[in-house]
């Protein structure tokens, strides 16, 4: 997720023409959202990193699951590269069912 500010303000709506923004932009660094979403509450956790190793990924994810121990568990992934061989190892021992993607994120 990045932090970015537009060079140019606004453009005003005319006649017959929709608001226009300027393409260019300034960047303002970068951080890290790793997200959750209770399906069953509609509550959506998250937590912002500096970096998306698999350390912070796997505090963030012990940390979410944490309070629904024993209860079945799904999880979809992205392609990042948050999913080391830890990561993989702890979703295997861990949840009682597992709904990875993409399939090479399973465990084992």
């Amino acid at each position: 997720m990045q932090a970015l500010d537009r060079t140019r303000s606004v453009l005003p709506v005319a006649f017959a023409a929709t608001e226009k923004r300027a393409h260019e932009y300034v960047g303002h660094g970068a951080t890290n959202l790793f997200a959750a979403l209770n399906v069953a509450t509609g509550e959506v956790l998250g937590k912002c990193e500096p970096n998306r190793n698999g350390a912070n990924f796997l505090a963030f994810l012990k940390k979410t699951v944490k309070p629904h121990a024993g209860k079945e568990i799904h999880i979809v992934l992205d392609n990042l590269s948050t999913h080391p061989p830890d990561v993989k190892a702890w979703l295997g021992r861990t949840l009682t069912c597992t709904s990875i993607s993409p399939p090479w994120a399973l465990p084992g």
